[in-house]
């Protein structure tokens, strides 16, 4: 069983039946945050969540779900992201209402701008709620992806209107259990550091020393004291590879506190 961010046919959906295909049983939770918790009970073995946009960069609330659930990241999938039009009025002309989560409206916002100007743009939680409502709602519209038009027999008024068409998602798939090495893979740790000069610069240093490449850092605030900040760090190499070991040993001890958060198979070209 399977946990992916809600309802049925949202993207997170999309890239749990490209992980894990259909015969997989799937649930759908309302927050991201419900998904670390079906699986830490053991409701669920498995959960997918977003992680990162190409174009609108971290999701948050992921970063600090990793820091507060003892939950490993045992994949990763880069799903690149179409988003459509979608609506049963013909003409486009006859739209007065449009529908979308915040992010896809910022990803559609030059379409939307040059081919819908002075339409009524609302938010919802999610693109396949948007179709959910633009299929009952008449002279309304929604951007969404393919799969919500195939779940709620919405046409396609307007193919890929996304502003970047590179524009893609990476998903973590979280779990409790560890991934072993594949000779392609990804290492993320949590740490954070003491406000004295240098720290970090001796932490990337170590990294540097070993030959390791970091592919991406991002800090969150770690909300017990202000101004104290979690480093967020994906690293290629496994944990069980002797320079990626040994670097991280060696970080612990430069470090007030390191969460190795798991080492997995390096996701391949995004699913379209």
């Amino acid at each position: 069983k399977v946990a992916f961010l809600g309802p049925e046919a949202t993207f997170t959906h999309q890239a749990a039946i490209s992980l894990f295909g259909r015969s997989a049983l799937f649930r759908a939770a309302d927050t991201i945050e419900e998904i670390f918790g079906l699986v830490e009970k053991g409701v669920c073995r498995q959960g997918v969540v977003p992680i990162e946009n190409s174009y609108e960069g971290a999701v948050n609330s992921t970063l600090d779900l990793l820091y507060k659930f003892e939950l490993k990241i045992a994949a990763e999938v880069f799903l690149r992201i179409r988003h459509h039009l979608l609506s049963r009025i013909e003409d486009i002309k006859k739209l007065k209402q449009l529908y979308s989560h915040p992010m896809a409206i910022a990803q559609c916002r030059s379409w939307i701008r040059d081919n819908l100007p002075g339409i009524s743009v609302k938010e919802t939680e999610s693109t396949s709620l948007a179709a959910e409502i633009a299929c009952e709602e008449r002279y309304a519209a929604a951007i969404a992806g393919r799969l919500s038009g195939l779940t709620y027999n919405l046409p396609i008024l307007r193919e890929n209107i996304e502003d970047h068409p590179d524009n893609v998602t990476r998903f973590l798939v979280i779990g409790k259990t560890a991934s072993e090495p594949t000779g392609k893979d990804k290492t993320s740790i949590l740490f954070s550091l003491s406000h004295k000069p240098g720290a970090l610069y001796r932490v990337l240093k170590s990294l540097a020393e070993k030959g390791i490449n970091m592919t991406r850092i991002e800090s969150r605030p770690m909300k017990r004291r202000n101004w104290e900040y979690l480093f967020f760090v994906d690293l290629e190499g496994h944990e069980q590879d002797e320079n990626v070991h040994e670097a991280i040993t060696e970080m612990e001890g430069l470090c007030d506190f390191v969460k190795r958060v798991g080492s997995y198979p390096a996701g391949g070209d995004p699913w379209d």
